[in-house]
């Protein structure tokens, strides 16, 4: 299909054009196979004007998963408008998709003859690439190599990209070039990232767009350790709407934008973090500026990377920051529950009425709520375990615990909810925790009744829900990022925990008002 370009048109809406009319004619089923979500021109301006390359005669760019080329050619208009000293630029492409090469083609054709109406003196070579980024650059993970990123390796100015987003099996081959990076199922677009950061020259940029969910969470934490390692982070960029970056490919997803260059990091080194709604008000966004060291604690062993709004989210940051107690100086361990309802099947019940065989009571996430356990639940679950040899490997003790839910639900008003549990509320020996929950317990011990309300409370506060957003951008809950969550005192939690059993009050708003004079005073 071959489309006319307009009158005065940019490349980069005829790119946009092109795009839009190849993702008509393709079924649902290929566009996310290939994770074909192309990008909007206000997103592809913005992203463009990240760049400060406007000073050198010759630029090296490279777009590791083109598409149509939007990105390419807005941030090519952007250089040639900016830059007055150059010369000749070097594109370099690559698409996986065949079929989409000749739309590719014909948008770089429209760009040679745009930039040579601009500016004749501006010399465009481009070359397209229809082959896999991650599997033809497979030599830079290649820890044997002789010549590892040497010398004569093609290094880039800029590299821009919005990369492909869906997971691979741990046997993809791509998986395996990235075992030093990934872990479990991971998301291609990490590939893509690492990979950018080790061709960047240097003072070289990259910018992207990508999910959120690199930020936090045990399945990225060797990616950002190696990633923070190689590249500096100068600007990132939030939408506070998961649903009107993607608008067009109804595609909901917490996306972010960053900038990050190849730099030696100082201790006077900042990050700009800017937001807008959605991409229809992205020329007038709210920004801040960071030291690099208050949003990545490159000493932790995670390696988080906080992202503040606003003065109240960087107020936050800096109260749990300064808390130094944990769950592991507490003798505290938080884990996942361990019953696989599927797995588990033939030993499920709904009741203990017909049977005389011995029974523990199972709890799902729908039984916990806010500051309560509700059983039995939903009429849709078995809410019974039998206690039998078969089982002992996914019963607990039945002893006090504070429960977290893995999932949030978007009605949901926070992203944490916490419930006591109490060992009183059943006579069992053990208990049946499904595996959509989290679980806080003490190895040394067992929770009082003080620091299970204490707890509990803590996780179901706005002060809470409100730390977690900033580092934490979809709806799982994992127990590595919680177990990394610094406390206050112990002695300060269990007072929380005694003043609300005795105002005997468990709302929101009471329980915010208690951790504003015990917690935060």
């Amino acid at each position: 299909m071959e489309l006319k370009n307009k009158k005065c048109e940019l490349p980069s809406h005829f790119a946009d054009r092109m795009g839009y009319a190849y993702t008509s004619n393709i079924n649902k089923d290929r566009k996310k196979e290939n994770g074909q979500y192309f990008t909007p021109n206000k997103i592809a301006d913005y992203m463009s004007s990240l760049s400060t390359k406007t000073n050198q005669n010759v630029l090296d760019i490279l777009d590791p998963g083109c598409g149509t080329g939007t990105l390419s050619c807005s941030l090519i208009e952007y250089i040639v408008e900016n830059n007055k000293k150059l010369i000749e630029i070097k594109l370099t492409c690559y698409e996986i998709d065949e079929d989409l090469i000749p739309y590719t083609k014909q948008v770089f054709n429209y760009l040679t003859k745009w930039i040579e109406n601009q500016n004749p003196t501006i010399k465009l070579n481009y070359k397209i690439y229809n082959d896999d980024f991650v599997l033809s650059n497979r030599f830079i993970f290649d820890e044997t190599s002789l010549f590892p990123l040497n010398e004569n390796q093609k290094k880039f100015d800029i590299i821009i990209s919005n990369p492909p987003y869906f997971k691979i099996s741990k046997s993809d081959e791509k998986a395996k070039i990235a075992a030093s990076i990934v872990y479990g199922q991971p998301n291609i677009y990490s590939i893509f990232m690492m990979l950018s950061a080790h061709l960047l020259s240097n003072n070289g940029e990259m910018i992207f767009i990508i999910p959120r969910s690199f930020t936090s969470g045990p399945y990225f934490r060797l990616f950002r350790k190696q990633f923070f390692h190689t590249v500096l982070l100068k600007n990132i960029h939030i939408f506070n709407s998961r649903k009107k970056a993607f608008k067009r490919d109804n595609v909901l997803q917490e996306n972010i934008i960053i900038k990050a260059i190849k730099k030696r990091k100082s201790t006077n080194d900042k990050v700009t973090i800017s937001t807008s709604e959605s991409i229809e008000d992205l020329e007038d966004t709210t920004i801040s500026r960071y030291p690099l060291e208050e949003i990545i604690d490159m000493e932790s062993k995670q390696k988080i990377l906080y992202i503040p709004l606003n003065l109240k989210d960087e107020e936050i940051i800096k109260i749990f920051q300064k808390w130094k107690n944990n769950f592991e100086k507490n003798f505290m361990k938080i884990s996942t529950g361990p019953v696989v309802a599927f797995r588990k099947r033939d030993f499920l019940f709904d009741n203990t009425e017909s049977s005389n065989r011995n029974f523990s009571p199972l709890l799902w996430l729908t039984n916990t709520k806010p500051m309560k356990l509700v059983f039995p639940g939903s009429k849709n679950k078995k809410h019974y375990i039998e206690d039998c040899s078969s089982t002992q490997n996914v019963l607990v003790e039945n002893k006090n615990y504070v429960l977290l839910r893995r999932f949030s639900t978007k009605d949901d008003k926070s992203r944490l909810i916490a419930t006591p549990y109490f060992a009183e509320s059943f006579n069992q020996l053990k208990i049946g925790i499904e595996n959509h929950l989290n679980y806080i317990y003490k190895y040394k011990g067992e929770l009082s009744k003080y620091e299970v309300m204490g707890l509990a409370a803590l996780f179901n506060s706005s002060l809470f829900d409100l730390y977690f957003r900033t580092f934490n951008g979809n709806t799982q809950v994992s127990a590595t990022e919680l177990k990394e969550i610094p406390l206050p005192p112990m002695t300060k939690i269990e007072s929380l925990g005694m003043e609300l059993l005795e105002s005997n009050e468990f709302s929101q708003e009471n329980i915010d008002s208690i951790i504003n004079k015990i917690i935060l005073n």
